[in-house]
C-alpha cells in the first residue's frame, strides 16, 4: 500500500516537473534590438547664431565703427535640411558609429555699420549649404539610444556689404571649414527605422570682405557659429 501511494505521488510530481518545463519553453524572451549595421536618413531643423562682426578702413588707419542696434553682431538663423547616413556597431550596451550628412540651409542675417551714430554701410551674411562627418557613441537600452557626436563641418558662406554713400557693393563667397558638436537620443520604432532628436553647435571660423572706396578700402568680418536641433528619420539594414 506503502509502495503504491509513493509510486503515485512519484508520477504526479513526475507529470507537474514536465507540464512546467513545457509551459516555459513556450515562454520566449523578447531579443534585444541590435544597432549594428549601415543605415540612411534624412532630417530637418531650425538654426540660429549671434555672430561678432568688426569693420575697420584698412588703407587710413583703423577708426573706431560702431554698430547700430545690435552691438556689432550678425544674427543668422534659418532652416536646416538634407540626408545622412552612417553605420553602427554595438557591443553590449555601448554603440558607435559615424555618420555623415549633407544639406540645404538658409541662413541669413543682417546688420548696419555706423559712425558716431551715421550709417555707412549694409553688412549681410549668409550659409547656403552644410555638411558634416562625424564620430557618434552612445549608450543604448534596447530601442533607445542616447547619443554624443561630434566631428568635421563645412559650409557654404556669404559675406556682402553694401555701400550706403555709392553704389559701391563687395562680396565674398567661401567654403568654410570647422567642426561641430553635440548629442541627441534616438528610438527604433520598428526593427527597419528609427526616429531621433538632435542638438549641435557648429563653428565654421570667419569670413571677410573688402569694400573699394575713393577713400579706403573698408573690410568687415564675421564670425560663423550656430546652435541648431534637428529631427529625423532613419532606416537601418541591420542584415547587412
Amino acid at each position: 500500500m506503502v509502495n503504491k501511494l509513493l509510486l503515485t505521488g512519484a508520477g504526479f510530481l513526475l507529470v507537474s516537473a514536465s507540464m512546467n518545463a513545457a509551459r516555459a519553453a513556450d515562454i520566449v524572451e523578447p531579443a534585444v534590438y541590435d544597432w549594428t549595421g549601415p543605415f540612411i536618413g534624412l532630417q530637418g531643423g531650425y538654426a540660429w547664431g549671434n555672430n561678432d562682426t568688426s569693420t575697420e578702413n584698412s588703407e587710413n588707419g583703423p577708426p573706431v565703427f560702431s554698430f547700430e542696434e545690435d552691438s556689432g553682431s550678425l544674427n543668422l538663423d534659418g532652416f536646416v535640411g538634407g540626408l545622412h547616413a552612417g553605420y553602427n556597431w554595438q557591443s553590449d550596451s555601448l554603440v558607435l558609429g559615424v555618420v555623415g550628412d549633407i544639406e540645404f540651409a538658409d541662413l541669413k542675417g543682417d546688420t548696419e555699420v555706423s559712425i558716431n551714430d551715421f550709417p555707412l554701410s549694409d553688412l549681410e551674411g549668409k550659409i547656403d549649404w552644410l555638411g558634416s562627418l562625424r564620430l557618434r557613441a552612445g549608450f543604448a537600452a534596447d530601442r533607445a539610444l542616447l547619443y554624443a557626436t561630434g566631428g568635421l563641418a563645412v559650409g557654404g558662406a556669404e559675406l556682402s556689404i553694401d555701400n550706403n554713400l555709392s553704389d559701391a557693393d563687395a562680396d565674398n563667397q567661401e567654403t568654410k571649414w570647422g567642426w561641430t558638436i553635440g548629442g541627441g537620443v534616438e528610438y527604433a520604432v520598428t526593427d527597419e527605422l528609427s526616429a531621433f532628436l538632435e542638438y549641435r553647435y557648429t563653428d565654421l571660423g570667419k569670413i571677410d570682405v573688402k569694400l573699394d572706396l575713393p577713400e579706403g578700402q573698408r573690410e568687415s568680418e564675421a564670425d560663423l557659429d550656430f546652435h541648431a536641433v534637428r529631427a529625423g528619420l532613419s532606416w537601418h539594414f541591420n542584415g547587412l
